[in-house]
């Protein structure tokens, strides 16, 4: 019968290191995100996607250039995200 796992082992990443360093790989891109669209006027999430009024900021568009290491950690936090709803 194996033993207890280690504080040091995570089940889904392995070592915790690794999960810190996806943890810091998505908070950079997070920060990229933020410094483009701000946080001065934070809004619930709900109250974002039902908006449908054109003369509100949110319908200006933004251009960004991710790279496809940055897409990726973006679709692996969506993924996480809609685990938990």
């Amino acid at each position: 019968m194996p033993g207890p796992i280690s504080d040091s082992y995570d089940i889904e990443f392995g070592i915790k290191d690794n999960a810190r360093d996806v943890k810091e790989a998505i908070i950079n891109v997070r920060n990229k995100i933020t410094s483009l669209i701000s946080d001065k006027n934070l809004n619930s999430i709900t109250e974002i996607v039902h908006r449908q009024d054109s003369k509100v900021t949110m319908s200006k568009r933004i251009v960004c250039h991710l790279s496809e290491r940055e897409l990726r950690i973006i679709r692996f936090a969506m993924n996480k995200a809609l685990e938990s709803i």
